[in-house]
């Protein structure tokens, strides 16, 4: 989606005239133009094309439309009468959408390095640092200055003079009172939550991204509860060489539903070119390293939608025994024992500063070293969660030799503001939407995108509202519940956690996938060895040497120099977090590239 409004035509676009501007535009196939004797509407949306139909098919009103497409779409709305316009972004933060705003003009656009090219002297510096320390970028957030991100749940007001009047934002918040539901009656509404929430994206096809983990398989089932097999696909993905094949789950569960498995291993030693590269960064909002291992697998000639399950995060967090401690010793701490936990806390303070010190001089991937590192933080509810959920971890950054110039204002975004919360569930309700807003919107950002860019439509349903509010009401006793099953890749036994979703699917789940611990194919490394080095490697050259290096402008060589001098072949799956911001210091390079190109 283009939506550029101003006093004049622009060659190459559709046109429509109202008596104060002109509406220049250009949308994908996938998305829609209305237009009734008052109203204009664009819309982006994930729903399949019957849902969508079924609404446009009757007569609507701008409020009716609005509350339709409140969970997944982007709409824009202009009265065609008073020249108003009115844009409002989904609750999920599933459509994503960047606006350039200035005297007279107002410009839209669904690819925010579209904008970054016409309208951005700079890349934004904080925004810089942000992405470097933690990975992602903020809702809200662009890389670009003076663009501007609508916000998740935003609702911005113009008036025919391109003046705002106008924005509120409704972010997610997720509710804090648990249920007084038995254990049976959570699974069996849980299951039926999942099921709705899949309901508004059931196309003729229908494309599972199965990765054999728990949270795809439930997206199967749901699937099937609702449409015939003939009407399921499952594509799982593998890297070539990789010692964590999770296909072999996702064969478990095809076969015992009896439908279709595509698998697909990638080899990326002849897929990539630094063209390529450069061109699909361009094209993605948020290039997450993930998106090569899709590939070009998309097919947008039918009426189909892909179905991608990012974590089931609400009705059953996957905490760990440290996590766990952690959650209790913050109750204890309400109930009276606080004073006690502060002194613990202080005593503490040496192992901290030793282990601190340790981490700041060198990259340490012992699980041991790093468990106890965090277990030192155990008795401070806020900085446990800091380090742990939110990467707030200046030494680490330290020891990456990472200039830490913004670390400060970058983590003032990230505060978790705990006053006030009295019980575990509605600390991890509020950790959630916090999370919700910075590294979960990026999550889909990446997804959708990758999908859209083929011209495919995309849902993520554990991200519907109705659901998220029913599993934050789920007790976080029942929620953290766990059950004797196997290992990640292996038939291990082990505590597993996710009970009450494994009990929600119980009927149709196969038994190895039941029993199945949590798991990710850590598999970034590999796509570095087979192709992404050199290609990296290469960029980053041309940057040390350009008269406006983007690496030397940041500080960046002595964070650079450890992936300049180690061959492709040593990387192993430790270094997967290192290499990953390597990645997107190269995407930065190229955003500054393409602000230079006017």
């Amino acid at each position: 989606m283009y939506i550029h409004i101003n006093d004049r035509k622009i060659e190459g676009f559709d046109h429509l005239s109202l008596n104060d501007y002109t509406i220049n535009y250009f949308l994908t196939e996938k998305e829609y133009y209305k237009e009734t004797k008052d109203r204009i509407v664009f819309l982006d949306t994930n729903y399949s094309d019957s849902y969508i139909e079924s609404f446009f098919s009757v007569d609507f009103t701008d409020e009716s439309l609005k509350k339709y497409f409140v969970k997944d779409g982007l709409i824009v709305i202009i009265n065609k009468l008073s020249g108003k316009i009115f844009i409002q972004r989904d609750l999920a933060g599933l459509c994503v959408c960047y606006y350039h705003f200035s005297n007279n003009e107002f410009v839209l656009s669904s690819n925010v390095h579209n904008l970054g090219r016409l309208y951005s002297p700079r890349l934004n510096k904080k925004s810089v640092y942000q992405l470097l320390y933690f990975d992602f970028l903020r809702d809200g957030q662009t890389i670009y200055e003076n663009i501007e991100q609508i916000k998740v749940g935003e609702q911005i007001e113009i008036d025919e003079k391109l003046s705002f009047i106008k924005n509120k934002i409704y972010q997610p918040n997720i509710t804090v009172d648990e249920n007084n539901l038995s254990e049976e009656e959570n699974i069996k509404r849980l299951r039926t939550e999942i099921v709705n929430a899949h309901i508004p994206y059931i196309n003729d096809i229908n494309t599972v991204f199965l990765s054999g983990g728990i949270d795809s398989v439930a997206m199967l089932i749901a699937i099937d509860d609702l449409t015939c097999k003939d009407k399921i696909k499952n594509h799982s993905f593998k890297v070539k060489g990789t010692t964590q094949d999770e296909t072999i789950y996702a064969k478990s569960i095809a076969d015992h539903l009896n439908v279709d498995l595509k698998i697909i291993e990638r080899d990326f030693n002849n897929d990539l070119s630094e063209d390529i590269f450069v061109d699909k960064i361009l094209e993605m909002n948020n290039p997450y390293s993930g998106m090569w291992i899709f590939g070009n697998q998309i097919n947008n000639k039918l009426k189909k939608t892909y179905f991608a399950g990012q974590d089931t995060r609400l009705h059953t967090p996957a905490l760990n025994k440290l996590d766990k401690l952690a959650f209790d010793i913050f109750s204890l701490s309400i109930k009276g024992f606080g004073p006690l936990f502060i002194m613990f806390n202080m005593m503490l303070y040496p192992m901290r500063l030793i282990l601190n010190f340790i981490i700041s001089k060198k990259r340490i991937h012992n699980k041991k070293f790093l468990g106890l590192r965090r277990a030192a933080y155990i008795f401070n509810t806020k900085s446990y969660l800091n380090l742990v959920y939110f990467k707030i971890d200046k030494f680490y950054l330290k020891g990456l030799k990472l200039p830490l110039f913004f670390f400060k204002d970058t983590i003032q975004d990230h505060d978790l503001d705990i006053k006030n919360i009295k019980n575990q569930r509605m600390l991890y309700n509020r950790l959630v939407s916090n999370k919700w807003i910075e590294q979960y919107v990026n999550d889909m950002r990446y997804m959708i995108d990758m999908v859209k860019t083929q011209g495919g439509k995309l849902a993520m349903p554990f991200y519907d509202m109705d659901l998220a509010l029913f599993s934050g009401t789920i007790p976080f006793k029942l929620s953290n519940k766990s059950m004797l099953g196997e290992g990640q890749f292996d038939e291990k036994k082990t505590r597993i956690n996710k009970y009450v979703l494994r009990k929600a699917l119980a009927d149709k789940i196969d038994k190895k996938t039941f029993l199945r611990s949590k798991a990710v194919s850590r598999t970034g490394h590999l796509v570095f060895k087979q192709a992404l080095d050199p290609i990296l490697k290469s960029i980053i050259k041309k940057d040390l040497i350009a008269e406006k290096s983007f690496i030397k402008q940041y500080k960046l060589e002595a964070f650079i120099q450890q992936f300049m001098k180690t061959d492709k072949d040593e990387w192993v799956m430790t270094d997967d977090r290192y290499l990953l911001k390597v990645y997107y210091l190269t995407t930065l390079i190229v955003y500054q590239e393409n602000m230079i190109i006017k």
